[in-house]
């Protein structure tokens, strides 16, 4: 007898009038909201680990962006601001009125994008792996991640990105690089716009307009964890926190730590917010 799964995450689409968006939610109606954003070039599908273990907590929205997952294909040139809007339909297509956000990699540049325009519904950003670069370390991040695929018929484009997938993890995990792996050969498009995109905005500036409470957070192997301590002594009033050695997956490898972490961020923020002011 096959057992039912009581931590059952639901999976929908919300059509937009550019295309529809695929999302995971757990339903809850309790609570304020907590919306997920992935990195590239994986989907909702990395936040599943959370969900499940935060899955009577309070609701959960996790997102593919447009050009990942199930989400439709943009055209052309996408910028942050574009990313953000699509989001936002969304957010207010679900009845969405108050939010918290955790991100991850390029999701934490459209969280700062929407934390900008939506600062009255921004509770708290929640950010890991957070690319506060200068505009010269941008253009050079941005040469290494232009390249595009070469589709050959040989499918030797399938065995390098599968190689290069491999090397983003701390040691070889099956389930998390061929996650990865798929999410890689769906967004070939997807993930050249969104790169292009992610260099292309000034983050660093970005992220000091923004008033809503603030954390940031890497793994300690992350790209960017060295910046931790820069964005530190920049910006007023920021937590930081350093997870354990998971490479880009700390969100599915530092699973309990990373949820400790965020719930007692939202409830301190929400308990500030309920005090008579």
């Amino acid at each position: 007898m096959i057992k039912a799964n009581n931590n059952f995450i639901k999976k929908a689409y919300l059509s937009l009038p550019i295309g529809q968006i695929h999302y995971r939610t757990n339903e809850c109606s309790d609570g304020i909201p907590l919306i997920l954003l992935h990195r590239t070039p994986s989907s909702s599908k990395m936040y599943e680990p959370m969900m499940r273990a935060m899955f009577n907590d309070r609701p959960l929205y996790a997102f593919d962006t447009p050009g990942f997952g199930a989400s439709f294909d943009p055209d052309g040139s996408p910028n942050m601001k574009n990313y953000c809007d699509w989001i936002c339909e969304c957010i207010d297509a679900l009845g969405i009125d108050r939010f918290h956000i955790y991100a991850h990699h390029t999701g934490t540049h459209i969280a700062a994008e929407i934390a900008k325009i939506r600062k009255d519904q921004t509770l708290s950003l929640m950010l890991n792996g957070v690319a506060y670069l200068d505009k010269d370390e941008r253009e050079s991040f941005k040469k290494m991640t232009s390249k595009n695929v070469e589709q050959d018929a040989e499918g030797k484009y399938l065995l390098e990105t599968f190689e290069l997938m491999k090397s983003l993890f701390p040691s070889y995990d099956s389930d998390l690089v061929n996650t990865e792996f798929l999410g890689a050969i769906r967004s070939i498009k997807g993930r050249e716009q969104a790169f292009a995109a992610v260099w292309d905005q000034d983050f660093k500036s970005l992220i000091k307009t923004i008033h809503a409470p603030l954390m940031v957070m890497s793994a300690i192997d992350d790209f960017f964890h060295y910046k931790l301590e820069i964005i530190k002594n920049d910006l007023q009033g920021v937590e930081i926190e350093s997870l354990g050695e998971s490479g880009i997956a700390s969100t599915e490898l530092c699973v309990e730590e990373t949820i400790d972490l965020i719930s007692s961020f939202m409830k301190k923020v929400e308990s500030v917010r309920a005090e008579p002011q």
